[in-house]
Parts: structure tokens; C-alpha cells; sequence
């Protein structure tokens, strides 16, 4: 194991572990064994700076392990949170955004140039590529539709009610979503305050639209969460 002077620590992934990857899984040795000379896993610890923009290290991350935030920042303070990737999820560093470990975090970091010459001789990697980018580019318009337009009660009702249409799992007291975010972790994704967060999912909580345990949630009504998260005319 190595450490680079940024403070991450690398080394270089074997083809069985490229192989549990979902992305590379459809891939023959001999193109594994490509992708294996230019990348390397990096574990960073909780809130480190993953990349930010202008950096000079130009690679294509793809999420193994804990969740990683992607960001934009302003000079006023401001944060606009785009996503939080999880593992198998993948992204760009030249991509004019900032990513941060939430929690401990290792990454494969492949070289961006030797990525996409790969990518334009395989189609199975392209077509995981334009499928991850259209996501992430719709995930993109939704969030700012909701800054836009809705309140901050309306957006985190919109929020709960999305992350159950993509892991929720259908319990007979209610559906279940193994979030894995912290209040403050939700707070960033909606636009608020960690406080005005945190009261909205208390009050949900007490008014049994909800209920929490740690980074988990129980829709227990979720009709009524629907009626929370529509715009108003």
C-alpha cells in the first residue's frame, strides 16, 4: 500500500477484484488486464476531498466502498448537492464539480484518457457510461426544478418519496428505504438547514407519517407524504 502526498492511499486492484465490478464484469482478461494498468483503488477517510474543480488529476471514479457526495460550490457559501454516489456508481473528476467521502470511501480511480479511448472499443462499457450520465443528468434537472419552485418541506417530501421509488422496499407496515444518510447528509441533498431538516422528519415522525431508525425510514403513509410533496399552483 502507498500513500500520495494529497493523503489517500492507493494500490493496484488485481482481475478478480475488476471482475466484481458490474460494469467490468462482461469484460474478457485480456481487456481487464488494460483497465488494470491505468487504475488504482484510493481509500479517503470521512469528509475528505475526493476532487474538486481544476484538478489536474483527470480520472473516471467508480464507487466501491461508503458513499461519496458530488457538489458544486459558490464563493457566498453556497452548496448545490448533485448526488450521493454509492457502490458501483461511477463518475468524472473533469466534470467541474466537487466530491467528498460522507464516510470512509474507497474508490477505483482510472485514467481518463486511457478510459475513453477503451470505452470507444467496447460498446458494453459505453453503454454503462451513457446510462450513468443520463441518470446523473436527470437527478441533475430534478434537483434544480425543486430548488426552484418548491418549498423545503415539499422538496425533502419529494426526496423521501424518489429514494423509495428507487430502493424502497414494500413491508407490511409500511416501505422501507435503507437510506445510509445521515440528517445532515439529507439536509445537503434537499437545500436546507441540518435544524429545518431535522424538525420536518420530527414532526413527520410524530404526525406517524414516518418513522426513522438512524439512516433508515418507514413510509408509513405515504399518500399522505405525497399530498406533502405537491407543488403549489
Amino acid at each position: 500500500m502507498l500513500e500520495n502526498k494529497t493523503g489517500w492511499e492507493f494500490w493496484i486492484m488485481d482481475l478478480n477484484e475488476l471482475r466484481r465490478i458490474p460494469l467490468l464484469r462482461a469484460l474478457r482478461d485480456e481487456q481487464l488486464e488494460i483497465l488494470q494498468g491505468n487504475a488504482q483503488i484510493r481509500d479517503y477517510k470521512k469528509n475528505k476531498r475526493i476532487f474538486e474543480p481544476g484538478c489536474k488529476d483527470n480520472f473516471i471514479m467508480i464507487v466501491l466502498e461508503g458513499k461519496v457526495r458530488i457538489y458544486l460550490a459558490y464563493p457566498d457559501g453556497k452548496e448545490f448537492t448533485i448526488a450521493f454516489l454509492e457502490p458501483g456508481d461511477i463518475y468524472s473528476s473533469h466534470s467541474k464539480t466537487f466530491a467528498e467521502a460522507r464516510e470512509a470511501a474507497q474508490i477505483l480511480a482510472i485514467s481518463a484518457k486511457a478510459f475513453h479511448l477503451f470505452m470507444l472499443n467496447n460498446p458494453t462499457i459505453l453503454i454503462g457510461m451513457v446510462k450513468a450520465l443520463g441518470d446523473s443528468l436527470g437527478n441533475t434537472l430534478r434537483i434544480i426544478e425543486n430548488l426552484a419552485f418548491l418549498d423545503i418541506d415539499k422538496r425533502l417530501a419529494r426526496f423521501l418519496l424518489d429514494a423509495a421509488k428507487e430502493k424502497g422496499v414494500i413491508k407490511e407496515e409500511g416501505t422501507f428505504i435503507n437510506l445510509g444518510l445521515s440528517v445532515e447528509d439529507i439536509a445537503l441533498a434537499v437545500g436546507s438547514s441540518r435544524q429545518t431538516a431535522s424538525m420536518l422528519l420530527n414532526r413527520w415522525e410524530r404526525d406517524g407519517v414516518i418513522k426513522r431508525n438512524r439512516k433508515t425510514v418507514f413510509l408509513l403513509d405515504e399518500p399522505r407524504l405525497q399530498e406533502l410533496g405537491e407543488r403549489t399552483e
